[in-house]
């Protein structure tokens, strides 16, 4: 079933394209004069001696620029004054057109399968090399064409792991968290994020917590009455199920209709066009306009009752997943030994507790210390707690409809009262250290309005989104931006390809995405440009591209914003995040430093591959609105996923009258490179730190 990401141009996706020139030689004449072959002569000489210039890939179509597994020709190599020899052929992941031009060999990107891409990697691999064997365990993982071999991903991501490869450690880790090709194993999976961080000190690594809302320890008695409560529950699920079908089943005829009466008022549109009646023309526009805003309308109400009846329909499984529960603000995390510990600025007094839930509408209650939290859509939840000078015991507590209930359990405390924050302020004050160079920032930000296919409704707040998050970040941030409004399938990935042939191994890069938004049956995520068509896949941007492209850009850091889906990430529990409650701020500096060397790739987007409504406050979506006022308000370096953070909480709070539940997301993103690290943003003026 298709589902449109952004909800609420039709015109056209503009297109970049690049002409190829091609230059040919003919023979010269053979009645020259000797004095021209003698002066052409000496012209050849010139050239022959001036330094080549590499080859510029021709670039014709968008297929062209989407990578690929490319095994480049071996080289003809010298050794001594009389043996030549040719070198063994080397594996790269390169574009489609690179390695066309340096003539390497390989299989067009919609026909590789695991095969085909095993041919590149598994020589290398076999003879020991770390990358190789890491990328044979990422192709098992993917499955390419076939379901994943998790057993074999496991054996070879061991083998590069072995070998003190980050990339790897970090995918064996997400294998022993998920038990995916082996024993669930949590403390493995931390312990090799840990390593594959570079933070040698323990207390220096912390990963974000969250508990599941299910019962520990069932009893038995009873059990017989349960499952008949069960059954009657079932039965009311089903009874709703049927009853959202049946609704769903007639709103999509209604948009059906309604899309087929835009089609035919655009067709008259035209003809009045042509036909240069005014009159007719103005008002089969301003009647073009009202349908949009229906179609508009219909499909929000569409969006938010298929997600009614998926809940409902997974809440009667017999495989529910169980909700989830986190605080959002203040930050604490979990860590090896003693008990959690939030510290906030500010002294003694009230102070709000923020917190979320998934699949709220499977849980019955939330308390803080005792007293009902009230939850609402979004699955957020507040409360005021008194903080006395020496910190404030908090528990939160959730009871979902089964009865099954969880607990978090922090100390709250003032950062006056936190003997190792008490100097130097929270979090180590937020300035830049002084031997840690952050390196150039660059944005692609990409806001797409207007579609071609009408089955794409024009958008109001994407192209807004995209202006005001390139401005703030070119003006307050120093990002040298990349602005594609309405961009096409090529122009998109062109944009891309430049940050991939411009940007050096210290470099930053953030790419922001707004814009509709496809998810197919099996959970892959897709971006539709400009000149996307409905139910093409081919003519839509995968996720799994992106990602592919993220690996061969050069940049250290990379974060993808995506207010849209954006699927194929990890958990939080692999991206390390500085908590001031167990690391002192004379720990910032070194923590800083280990993060900024690393190599990250990570997403943070609006509703992980869960439906966001197109509109919000003013001009802007209400993740857009809420990632802009986080940037704003920033005046210190602060790491992504602490603006992630924010945003949550900004949501959590601020986004109660949202169609559709907004909870945004934040992880690595998987197969794209990334080992270790995290992105930082830094506004203009922030001096570095002049410690010892």
């Amino acid at each position: 079933m298709r589902l449109a990401r952004r909800y609420n141009g039709l015109g056209a996706g503009r297109i970049a394209s690049k002409r190829s020139h091609v230059m040919t030689l003919r023979s010269a004449c053979p009645d020259q004069s000797r004095l021209s072959v003698i002066a052409s002569s000496c012209v050849l000489a010139i050239v022959v001696g001036w330094p080549a210039q590499p080859a510029q890939a021709a670039v014709r179509n968008a297929e062209d620029l989407m990578v690929v597994d490319c095994l480049l020709p071996g080289q003809i190599r010298k050794l001594g004054r009389q043996a030549t020899f040719l070198s063994a052929r080397r594996p790269v992941r390169t574009t489609q057109a690179d390695c066309e031009i340096r003539g390497g060999e390989y299989v067009a990107h919609d026909r590789a399968n695991y095969q085909t891409a095993l041919k590149v990697w598994l020589e290398g691999a076999m003879g020991g090399s770390a990358e190789a064997q890491n990328n044979v365990g990422e192709i098992y993982s993917k499955g390419l064409g076939t379901e994943p071999d998790y057993g074999m991903a496991f054996q070879w991501f061991k083998k590069a792991a072995d070998q003190g490869y980050g990339r790897a450690k970090i995918n064996l880790g997400y294998l022993y968290e998920m038990g995916l090709g082996v024993a669930q194993d949590q403390a493995a999976a931390l312990n090799l994020y840990r390593e594959a961080s570079g933070i040698q000190d323990e207390l220096l690594y912390a990963s974000a917590v969250q508990v599941q809302i299910s019962a520990r320890d069932e009893k038995i008695t009873g059990l017989q009455q349960q499952v008949q409560e069960g059954e009657v529950e079932s039965a009311q699920l089903r009874e709703q199920v049927q009853k959202l079908q049946r609704e769903l089943q007639e709103r999509r005829g209604a948009l059906e209709a309604a899309r087929r009466e835009l089609s035919s008022t655009q067709e008259k549109l035209a003809q009045a066009r042509r036909q240069q009646d005014d009159d007719l023309t103005k008002l089969l526009e301003n009647q073009l306009l009202a349908q949009e805003e229906q179609i508009n309308s219909q499909r929000t109400q569409l969006a938010s009752l298929e997600q009614r009846a998926g809940s409902a329909g997974v809440a009667g499984g017999a495989y529910a997943a169980a909700p989830m529960m986190e605080i959002l603000d203040p930050v604490f995390v979990a860590t090896r030994g003693g008990r959690n510990t939030a510290v906030y600025r500010g002294g003694p007094g009230m102070r709000q507790v923020v917190g979320r839930v998934t699949s709220p509408q499977l849980v019955r209650a939330i308390t803080v210390n005792g007293q009902p939290a009230p939850i609402n859509a979004n699955g957020g939840f507040s409360a005021q707690i008194e903080v006395p000078a020496g910190g404030a015991q908090v528990s939160v507590a959730a009871v979902d409809r089964k009865g099954s209930r969880a607990e978090l359990a922090f100390t709250l405390l003032p950062q006056a009262a936190s003997s190792t924050a008490a100097a130097s302020g929270p979090a180590g004050d937020g300035s830049l250290p002084r031997d840690v160079k952050l390196g150039r920032y660059f944005a692609v930000v990409i806001g797409n309005n207007s579609y071609r296919d009408p089955a794409y409704p024009a958008l109001k707040s994407a192209a807004n989104d995209a202006n005001a998050v390139a401005q703030m970040l070119k003006s307050r941030y120093g990002y040298q931006t990349n602005l594609v409004l309405n961009g096409g399938r090529l122009e998109i990935l062109t944009a891309l390809n430049e940050m991939r042939e411009k940007l050096k191994a210290e470099d930053n890069l953030l790419i922001y995405y707004a814009g509709h938004g496809e998810l197919d049956g099996s959970g892959k995520g897709y971006w539709v440009p400009s000149d996307g068509a409905a139910n093409a896949e081919r003519t839509w941007i995968s996720n799994a591209a992106i990602s592919e492209i993220l690996d061969t850009i050069p940049a250290r850091h990379v974060l993808v914003v995506a207010d849209s889906c954006y699927s194929g990430t990890m958990t939080r529990a692999s991206a390390p995040t500085f908590d001031a409650g167990t690391m002192g701020p004379e720990k910032w500096a070194g923590w800083v430093k280990t993060m900024s060397d690393g190599r990250s790739r990570t997403a943070l987007t609006s509703g992980g591959v869960q439906p966001v409504p197109d509109t919000g406050t003013g001009q802007h979506s209400y993740f857009a609105r809420a990632f802009l006022n986080v940037l704003q308000d920033n005046n210190r370096l602060i790491e992504a996923q602490r603006v992630f953070r924010e945003v949550s909480t900004y949501l959590a709070l601020g986004a109660m009258d949202s169609p559709v539940p907004q909870v945004p997301e934040y992880a690595p993103i998987r197969f794209a490179g990334h080992e270790s690290g995290g992105f930082f943003f830094m506004p203009r003026g922030v001096a570095p730190s002049t410690g010892p």
